[in-house]
C-alpha cells in the first residue's frame, strides 16, 4: 500500500467540530490552516459526529464485537439518544468520516504537512524535496480502483481513551465483512474490500471499497443524493454511522470521490 504518508499525518489532524465558513476557491498550495482544517472536519468530504455518553451507562455492538461500558477498553457509544444521567460527567465520543480518496481531502492533508514543515518560507530546493514526499499521496494509486474511507476519534474529556484503536487494532478483514459497508440511496451497496488498521492510539482506521461492480458500474454519479456508511447495521442512528450529500461532493459534472 502507499498511504504511509497519509497514514503518519493521522495523528496531526484535528478531529474537533468546528464552525468555519466555506474556503475560498483557490489553490490548495494557498490555503490556511483554517481553510484546511475545515475540509478535513466539516465539508462535503468530511462529517464529524459527536454523542455524549453517560459514564456507566451501557453501550451498544458495532463491527460485530461486544459490547462494554463506556470508559472501558474497547467501549462503544452508538446510541445518538444516550442518557446524560448519572452522577459521573458524561464523556464525548466524536468520529471523524474523511473521503480519503476525494481529491480535496488529499490536498488538505499535503497542505497540513506543508503548514506543520513551515513550507512558505522554504527554499526551492526544500520545497522540491517535500513535494516528492507528498506526490504519492496526492497521486493515491488505490483511489483509482477503489473509493478510500478513514475514521478518527476524539473527545474533550477523555483522555486517554480510542475506541477506534482499540476497536480495530486486532481486527481481520473477514471478521469485519459484513459488518462494515458503503451503500447509494438506491441500495446499491460495496462490502469492504480491504482495511489499515491503527497502529497506535490517536491514528484514523483506513477502509477501501471497490468503485466498480463485476458489471463496470461505479457506485455513485452525479444522479445519486446520499452516501451512506456503516460501521453499526443494528442500529441506523449510530454515531459511528455517517450520511453525505452526494450533490455537494459533484465537481465539473462528475462526482469527486
Amino acid at each position: 500500500m502507499s498511504l504511509f504518508l497519509s497514514i503518519a499525518v493521522s495523528a496531526i489532524i484535528s478531529f474537533g467540530l468546528i464552525h468555519q465558513t466555506e474556503s475560498a476557491a483557490k489553490p490548495y498550495q494557498e490555503w490556511s490552516k483554517k481553510d484546511v482544517t475545515k475540509l478535513l472536519n466539516d465539508s462535503p468530504w468530511a462529517k464529524t459526529q459527536t454523542v455524549r455518553v453517560a459514564a456507566r451507562r451501557q453501550a451498544r455492538s458495532v463491527a460485530g464485537q461486544v459490547s462494554a461500558t463506556p470508559g472501558s477498553e474497547g467501549a462503544v457509544p452508538t446510541d445518538g439518544k444516550a442518557a446524560l444521567s448519572g452522577a459521573e460527567q458524561p464523556v464525548d465520543y466524536t468520529f471523524t468520516i474523511r473521503l480519503r480518496s476525494a481529491m480535496p481531502i488529499r490536498e488538505a492533508i499535503v497542505r497540513l504537512v506543508q503548514l506543520e514543515s513551515n513550507y512558505d518560507r522554504m527554499q526551492s530546493a526544500e520545497k522540491k524535496s517535500l513535494d516528492a514526499q507528498t506526490k504519492e499521496l496526492l497521486e493515491c494509486q488505490e483511489c483509482k480502483d477503489h473509493y478510500l474511507i478513514s475514521v478518527g476519534f476524539g473527545s474533550n474529556n477523555a483522555e486517554g481513551m480510542d475506541p477506534i484503536y482499540n476497536w480495530f487494532r486486532n481486527q481481520s478483514l473477514q471478521s469485519l465483512k459484513g459488518y462494515i459497508y458503503i451503500q447509494n440511496d438506491r441500495g446499491d451497496r460495496r462490502d469492504l474490500a480491504a482495511f489499515i488498521p491503527p497502529r497506535v492510539p490517536g491514528d484514523e482506521v483506513f477502509f477501501l471499497f471497490a468503485r466498480k461492480d463485476k458489471q463496470g458500474k461505479p457506485l455513485l454519479t452525479a444522479e445519486h443524493k446520499k452516501l451512506l456508511f456503516r460501521m453499526s447495521d443494528a442500529n441506523a442512528n449510530s454515531v459511528t454511522n455517517f450520511s453525505l450529500d452526494v450533490s455537494r461532493m459533484v465537481v465539473d459534472g462528475h462526482v469527486e470521490f
